[in-house]
């Protein structure tokens, strides 16, 4: 018997393990895909550059939650159930949000890949991407 309780131990472990694992779905898409997606799904769209980057230009529908020390506790106002996609100038600071939205219980993400550089040349229609008014 002594014998088994390792055993059983080690069993118990790995039960725990494999059980508390997230399934999160985590996506690279190309602004193509964005576009069919969002036609499907109500997708959280969020633009994690700076808010003076994000005023000068964004993609519509986008929120700005810039990528900062206090970015886990700006997410919490996120909606957990519905897919997010992230994106940020040309995808290196995105892919770092998506760790803390898979980290924080996010189960179905979106990086978008290339960033905003990639969706201004991919040849959409310019009216995906908001532009204000010049300041006088």
């Amino acid at each position: 018997m002594k014998l088994l309780r390792p055993f059983f131990i080690l069993i118990f472990v790995l039960l725990q393990m494999t059980s508390c694992q997230k399934n999160t779905d985590v996506q690279l898409i190309t602004p193509d895909e964005y576009q069919r997606l969002n036609q499907l799904e109500d997708v959280q769209l969020i633009d994690v550059r700076s808010v003076e980057a994000f005023q000068d230009l964004h993609l519509k529908g986008a929120q700005n939650l810039v990528y900062d020390a206090e970015f886990s506790k700006k997410i919490m106002k996120l909606d957990k159930s519905k897919p997010v996609a992230v994106y940020c100038k040309t995808g290196g600071l995105s892919k770092k949000c998506v760790e803390i939205l898979k980290d924080s219980g996010f189960v179905k993400i979106f990086d978008l890949k290339g960033g905003l550089s990639k969706w201004k040349h991919s040849g959409i229609s310019i009216d995906s991407i908001i532009k204000p008014e010049l300041k006088r």
